[in-house]
């Protein structure tokens, strides 16, 4: 019998592009095809001056031929979430990292954040992107400073393309993005893997994806920050090609 192979799709966070999944890609099975997609205005993704989470889902739809796998990182989640809702024939299972159903806080959702202060990195971001990435990925390092080798290998491929033109745009979007609504209605696989350590994406966020995911189980990995596929690199790759392979 044989199986045909496992179609993975990447999608990047806010601020960063696809060559953040540079060293993941290699820890994977040799078989799948794996394509890291850029969001738009991000990398050398071309951008409009908007930003859409449901029109960056119905995008990348379009480039997804057969039903497929989805590793979504913290935005990257979120435009996941979105395609397997409006797309479910696309999507044959989730797999969504240090991401969010709704990234702020309300009076009815704790789980988000109150103050977050992303808005602040832009214009650090704007500034110098190859120091201020720099800085942002060696905090995710923090509690995994073995594996800082990995950051010199990413860092030169995420910031040639220089700081993200979509940043503000994109951060806009994230603001007014909220898929709770419909997270009871997505009946695919998700495996969600999220930082004990993170304070962007903190764990109980996963915990509410968990809560409202039919299908879902959730790892919290012990020394993780807010790139356990970058820190726990080995780890992440292993729970990614386990639920893959029997999903």
């Amino acid at each position: 019998m044989t199986h045909s192979p496992k179609n993975v799709y990447l999608i990047h966070g806010w601020a960063a592009n696809r060559h953040i999944f540079d060293d993941l890609t290699p820890r994977l099975p040799a078989n799948w095809h794996i394509r890291a997609l850029n969001l738009p205005g991000h990398g050398d993704a071309p951008f409009d001056g908007g930003f859409d989470v449901a029109a960056a889902a119905d995008a990348f739809a379009d480039q997804i031929s057969e039903p497929a796998y989805l590793v979504g990182w913290s935005l990257g989640g979120l435009v996941a979430l979105y395609l397997a809702h409006r797309h479910p024939e696309k999507v044959r299972a989730l797999c969504l990292t240090a991401s969010f159903a709704r990234f702020q806080a309300a009076p009815d959702y704790p789980e988000g954040l109150s103050n977050p202060a992303l808005a602040k990195m832009i214009v650090l971001f704007e500034q110098d992107y190859h120091k201020y990435m720099k800085q942002f990925l060696q905090l995710q390092f923090l509690y995994a400073k073995d594996q800082h080798p990995v950051l010199e290998k990413v860092l030169p491929d995420i910031v040639k393309h220089g700081a993200p033109a979509a940043m503000q745009a994109a951060l806009d979007a994230v603001a007014g993005a909220d898929a709770r609504a419909f997270l009871p209605h997505i009946h695919a696989p998700a495996l969600l893997i999220f930082g004990a350590k993170d304070s962007i994406t903190p764990p109980r966020m996963g915990e509410y994806l968990h809560r409202h995911l039919p299908q879902s189980e959730l790892h919290i990995i012990e020394k993780a920050a807010h790139a356990p596929f970058l820190t726990q690199a080995g780890e992440f790759a292993r729970l990614l090609a386990d639920f893959v392979e029997t999903h």
